[in-house]
């Protein structure tokens, strides 16, 4: 019933339109044709046809927009909340809530991201004492990757070497989709203990990635002999993996002031006025 109702809703409106010299319906707003005569062969009476006027093309045009817009919004809302499953915190660390400490470093990841190709095998090593912005620089790449239409996933060693444990049937298929990202992110590589059955899966990922020639972002505190091999690689586990990282991701070192320490003082400011002390 609705149906009928829009549909004689519009022909009343038709019939009110002006029309040109053959009596063919035109646009009172745009001034286009929004009929047209029509002969079939084998029929010698035409018939008129309805066509869109500018008017109507701009709005198919806009709806079509709209819901690529919706679309596109939908599919990085899902990528986004499977990059950042381990933790939320980091989906909203964008290059547009950058604090402006640090606008060199913030430059060279942001054009990093927005030049991001997946088949470019070449990715980030960003090294640094704590507290320097390196997390949030790999997840400000993250959102704008992931704004750009590419998958990413952002994770660490802990949540790879559970994902891997979880279920020896299933390993290789755990590890075909951390391979499976356009781009990885690694949190604080060498923070953990280095037991050999850790090693051996984070082995796996960083040369899986090289393989494939996926890229990467990797974050880590370790210092510049150890990532460079000064260290031996019998007194260092860790030398052998960096020695991969460091064939296929440029290092940015992160240095400044401790963001962290920064944000205690002003917590427990705001602390202190709260609770009157």
């Amino acid at each position: 019933m609705d149906k009928l109702k829009d549909v004689i809703k519009d022909s009343l409106s038709e019939t009110d339109s002006p029309t040109d010299s053959d009596g063919l319906l035109i646009c009172e707003k745009c001034g286009k044709p929004k009929q047209k005569k029509m002969v079939l062969p084998g029929r010698d009476k035409p018939f008129i046809v309805h066509i869109p006027c500018e008017c109507e093309e701009r709005a198919e045009r806009e709806r079509l927009e709209r819901e690529e817009k919706a679309a596109a919004k939908a599919k990085a809302d899902k990528m986004r909340r499977e990059c950042f499953a381990a933790s939320g915190f980091y989906r909203d660390c964008t290059f547009e809530t950058d604090d402006g400490m640090t606008p060199a470093l913030s430059s060279r990841c942001r054009r990093y991201a927005d030049m991001f190709d997946p088949k470019e095998p070449y990715g980030l090593l960003l090294w640094g004492s704590v507290g320097t912005g390196k997390s949030f620089m790999s997840s400000a790449i993250a959102n704008r990757v992931i704004n750009r239409g590419f998958s990413a996933l952002q994770t660490d060693v802990r949540s790879i070497v559970n994902l891997m444990e979880s279920s020896f049937e299933n390993r290789q298929r755990n590890l075909d989709r951390i391979l499976g990202y356009d781009l990885l992110l690694i949190e604080d590589l060498g923070a953990q203990r280095s037991t050999s059955y850790m090693m051996e899966h984070v082995y796996s990922v960083i040369d899986g990635r090289y393989k494939t020639g996926k890229p990467m972002v990797v974050t880590t505190n370790f210092g510049g002999d150890r990532i460079n091999g000064s260290i031996s690689d019998s007194d260092d586990p860790w030398s052998r993996i960096f020695d991969r990282i460091l064939e296929r991701c440029y290092p940015i070192r992160f240095t400044g002031q401790n963001r962290r320490t920064i944000k205690k003082e002003d917590m427990r400011k705001v602390m202190k006025e709260r609770l009157g002390i």
